[in-house]
C-alpha cells in the first residue's frame, strides 16, 4: 500500500512540475494581435533590397504576408485595398560564429536588418520601426560549398525577421 501511493505521490509530483515549468519559464502560445489604429487589412509591398541577395526581396514579403494573416488580418502583396506596409531591406551580413582547430570557419550567422513604414488607407504614416533584425546560424564545410546551406538560413532569417516584425508592430507600451 505505501508503496503504491508513492508512485501516486510521484506521478503527481512530476505533473505539478511540468505544468508549473510549462506555464511559468516564459512559455507562451503566440495569439492574435491588432495592429496599430486598428488596422485590419494590410496590402504588403514587395520589400525595397538594399542587399546583394537578389531573391531577398519577395521571400520576405511572402513570409510578412502569412505571419499577419496567422495574426489574423487581412493581407496580401500587390493589393490596393487596405493599409500599406513598405518594407527596406538594409543590409544582409554574414558572419562567422565558429572556427575549427585550423581557424577555418565552421559554423556561420546570416543576419537581415530592415525597417518598416505602415500607411493608413488614406496615406498617413500610423507606425514606424527602428531597424529590425533576424538571424539564423549554419554549419559550413571548410573548402566546400555552402551556398545551399545559406540559402536555407537566409529563408529562416526571413522568418524570424517576418515573425520580429509582427511582434513589434503589435507591442503596445
Amino acid at each position: 500500500m505505501i508503496s503504491r501511493l508513492g508512485r501516486m505521490s510521484g506521478v503527481a509530483a512530476a505533473a505539478l512540475f511540468v505544468f508549473f515549468v510549462l506555464t511559468g519559464c516564459g512559455y507562451q502560445v503566440v495569439g492574435q494581435g491588432s495592429l496599430p489604429e486598428g488596422i485590419t487589412a494590410l496590402c504588403v509591398e514587395v520589400p525595397e533590397n538594399r542587399s546583394s541577395d537578389v531573391k531577398l526581396a519577395p521571400v520576405l514579403g511572402d513570409y510578412i504576408v502569412a505571419r499577419m494573416v496567422s495574426g489574423g488580418v487581412s493581407a496580401g502583396v500587390g493589393c490596393s485595398n487596405g493599409a500599406h506596409l513598405y518594407s527596406e531591406i538594409r543590409s544582409v551580413v554574414t558572419s562567422t560564429v565558429s572556427r575549427n582547430s585550423a581557424g577555418e570557419g565552421i559554423e556561420e550567422r546570416v543576419a537581415i536588418s530592415g525597417v518598416f513604414r505602415l500607411s493608413s488607407v488614406d496615406g498617413e504614416v500610423v507606425w514606424r520601426s527602428g531597424v529590425i533584425t533576424g538571424d539564423e546560424t549554419y554549419s559550413v564545410v571548410p573548402g566546400g560549398d555552402s551556398t545551399p546551406a545559406r540559402d536555407a538560413a537566409l529563408d529562416e532569417a526571413a522568418d524570424r525577421l517576418a515573425e520580429a516584425l509582427w511582434s513589434a508592430m503589435t507591442q503596445r507600451f
